[in-house]
């Protein structure tokens, strides 16, 4: 019995010792931000573009494709991508174990277990790894040190501890750099081409479920896997980021019959945003453009920015457009609409093992909603006949929850060495049209090899603020373009999510807004843009320049008075001034300035999107206005609103509630009591503002009562009283 007991135990420690000993590869994931345009996304250096997760809310990171930026509005739950291929492959192309002879299905999603039972199949090669976040252009600071100058020629045996399998009689790939910046751009010569981009590097391994467990059905394809992704500004390409995946074949045998296809998890809202609860979402397919996409079944959602709720027009549509598929002639092989539970393990639903997957979704092979068995679901009724010909629904709702789309491509075979690309993008629109138009730019781009066509340079904003005014001052530099046509200049009090109060959509689906002032270069080219007629809703302006030019002197401009000294200016500079007067203390506002052309016979006028950070310089600026700091004495102090009522204009959520007091000098305390004399809140202000806000809660965290309230303020200048009312 000792002997048993003694030998458990030596096997227990032998087994611990073990799994102590072996290695995590995604301990080397990591995760950074792309924000340059409109469409902003978390993604990791393991193949996944956002993380919603599905299995743990708590965990999921934010922005997960939020759209617009800035709208704190989330679409993405995983996109990512698969490489499979069927049994058997050349064991040299192999790893893991596979007694069963099942299909090869590696996936870069990691979404829980309710929806993929066998993740992470790729991870990070740790020379392409920095130590805090996932490489990418816009910050240097997340590049490894140094760069490798080649891809590599080996992959981890198991990716558990360092044994690696080497091949030296692949092709040396050297990593072309950027002359200018040293980034591995994606352009024939290692320039960059697009305004920020990513760049990974992963090899396929088991995944994280093998770890420590042991299973029995682990088993990966010997791969690599190149990730880029490439993200515009401009008005034309604000609405997508591309992503680029190249898989290649690093092993000493061809790896047949591959197919390679885009896993496609968007709700509408994903149920990872506070206050959301599961609701069904439709999920269409546009042959004509290979374009999964998706939208809220019913047009209603509620807010997760604070309670309340979404109607139809606030939710956006979100989809991914495949440009270029591996192997056959490029194109889309297979398009599979189905749902997370409904049928999970047959050939319905979704398959939660990676054979299931593989032949399923991958491949979508025996999917009754395919009515002419030719990879591409169409019958969404069920009755057999395509929905383009029967009056059928032609889109899928995944009930209750978010569905999956997986586009496939056709099989291919990759020769020792072997390179094959899948280039998609994520697109977003306001509307179906938009979407639509946002996915047609992104072809565009594509078949003209990544050409862009772009408005003139957009000018340096700088932005002061006084009593009920901002002033703009901006630079010339977007004057030297020559098609430069004029500025126009846009205010939002809503963080960017509409810039004015009137807009209009022009006939490819697109908002625009009518700007708060306009500046037409005095050229003859005046009134509504003629050439293309598709662009004919574009205004050019009247040759209404009136140049509020200026010099800049010192800190200061020659014959204009600022309120505060500037910043981004220098001695000589030319510069132009806008003051807006029709502005509320206290009030949030985003300012842009666009520099727009005159347009051409291929391409109708261009302008500046806003910048997606307003505290960078570029031509977009947040400010508040607001009284100076009190110098003499607090007669000056107000309460705003007075009364308060819910949903003040500057209140972003339906629990931002806030009031403020203005005029304070720059240290004082403030003190709020009810009709009863009780204490309710004492807020601290010491500050250059002249404004302090409170948050209508209480000491002990909670939402005060509707009522009459006082205040007592207590400062070096003096003090004063007063009250105010909350109306809730």
């Amino acid at each position: 019995m000792k002997l048993k007991q003694s030998l458990t135990i030596t096997l227990s420690m032998i087994f611990l010792s073990s799994l102590a000993a072996q290695k995590n590869p995604m301990d080397f994931k990591r995760w950074n931000v792309m924000n340059i345009n409109k469409v902003a996304t978390t993604f990791n250096n393991a193949g996944m573009l956002c993380d919603g997760n599905n299995q743990n809310y708590s965990l999921a990171r934010i922005p997960s494709f939020e759209f617009p930026q800035g709208s704190g509005l989330n679409y993405g739950t995983c996109v990512a991508v698969v490489v499979g291929a069927p049994y058997p492959q050349d064991p040299a192309v192999v790893g893991g174990t596979n007694p069963d002879g099942l299909a090869y299905l590696d996936g870069t999603m990691d979404e829980g277990p309710a929806d993929f039972w066998n993740e992470e199949h790729f991870a990070p090669y740790p020379e392409f790894t920095n130590p805090t976040a996932a490489s990418i252009s816009t910050d240097p600071a997340s590049w490894p040190d140094p760069w490798p100058e080649a891809l590599p020629n080996y992959v981890y045996k198991t990716g558990l501890d360092d044994e690696k399998i080497v091949n030296d009689q692949l092709p040396l790939i050297p990593l072309l750099k950027d002359a200018q910046t040293g980034w591995p751009g994606f352009g024939p010569n290692g320039e960059q081409i697009a305004d920020q981009e990513t760049f990974s590097v992963m090899y396929g391994w088991g995944g994280t479920d093998q770890i420590g467990v042991g299973n029995a059905k682990t088993r990966w394809l010997r791969t690599q896997l190149i990730m880029r992704g490439l993200a515009w500004k401009g008005t034309l390409y604000e609405n997508f980021i591309v992503w680029v995946f190249i898989v290649r074949n690093p092993n000493p045998a061809p790896i047949v019959d591959m197919a390679m296809g885009i896993h496609i998890d968007f709700g509408f809202l994903p149920a990872f945003l506070p206050g959301i609860s599961y609701d069904d979402d439709r999920h269409y397919y546009d042959p004509k453009l290979q374009l999964a996409y998706g939208w809220d079944d019913d047009g209603f959602e509620e807010d997760p920015r604070g309670g309340g709720v979404l109607s139809a027009e606030n939710i956006a549509w979100a989809g991914v457009v495949a440009l270029k598929m591996p192997g056959g002639d490029g194109t889309v092989a297979a398009y599979d609409a189905t749902h997370f539970w409904e049928g999970q393990t047959t050939n319905i639903g979704s398959g939660g093992d990676p054979e299931m997957y593989y032949q399923w979704n991958l491949l979508n092979l025996n999917d009754p909603q395919d009515s002419d068995h030719d990879g591409i679901d169409d019958d969404f009724d069920g009755n057999g006949v395509p929905d383009i010909l029967d009056g059928g629904p032609n889109y899928y709702v995944g009930s209750g929850a978010d569905g999956l789309q997986v586009l496939g491509s056709h099989s291919f075979t990759l020769q020792p060495g072997e390179m094959d690309t899948l280039i998609f993008a994520t697109v977003f629109g306001r509307s179906e049209k938009e979407l639509k138009t946002s996915a047609q730019r992104a072809i565009n781009l594509y078949q003209n090899n990544w050409e862009v066509v772009d408005a003139p340079p957009a000018p340096k904003v700088e932005a002061m603020v006084d009593n009920r005014k901002v002033i703009l001052i901006w630079g010339t530099e977007s004057e030297q373009d020559v098609q430069f046509e004029g500025y126009k200049i846009y205010r939002s009090q809503d963080n960017g999510q509409t810039w004015g109060a009137e807009s209009f959509t022009d006939f490819d689906g697109v908002v625009h807004y009518v700007p708060l002032a306009q500046f037409d270069r005095v050229d003859g080219i005046t009134g509504y843009y003629k050439t293309l007629p598709e662009y004919a809703w574009y205004y050019l302006g009247s040759d209404n320049w009136v140049p509020n030019r200026f010099k800049v002197q010192g800190d200061s401009l020659i014959g204009f008075k600022l309120p505060q000294p500037l910043k981004y200016f220098n001695d000589g500079d030319s510069v132009n001034v806008f003051v807006d007067n029709s502005v509320l203390n206290g009030v949030d506002y985003l300012y842009y300035v666009a520099a727009y052309d005159s347009g051409n016979g291929i391409i109708g006028p261009l302008e500046n999107g806003a910048a997606s950070n307003p505290y960078e310089i570029n031509n977009t600026v947040a400010v508040r206005p607001q009284l100076p700091l009190a110098q003499n004495g607090l007669q000056n102090v107000r309460v705003v609103p007075n009364p308060y009522r819910f949903s003040e204009i500057w209140e972003s959520g339906w629990q931002d509630h806030k009031i403020q007091f203005t005029g304070l000098p720059g240290q004082a305390v403030i003190k709020i009591f009810n009709t009863s004399g009780e204490l309710i809140r004492t807020l601290q202000h010491r500050t250059s503002s002249s404004i302090k806000e409170w948050d209508l809660k209480n000491r002990y965290n909670q939402l005060v009562a509707p009522g009459v309230y006082f205040y007592h303020i207590d400062s070096p200048l003096g003090k004063t009283t007063g009250k105010f009312i909350v109306i809730l």
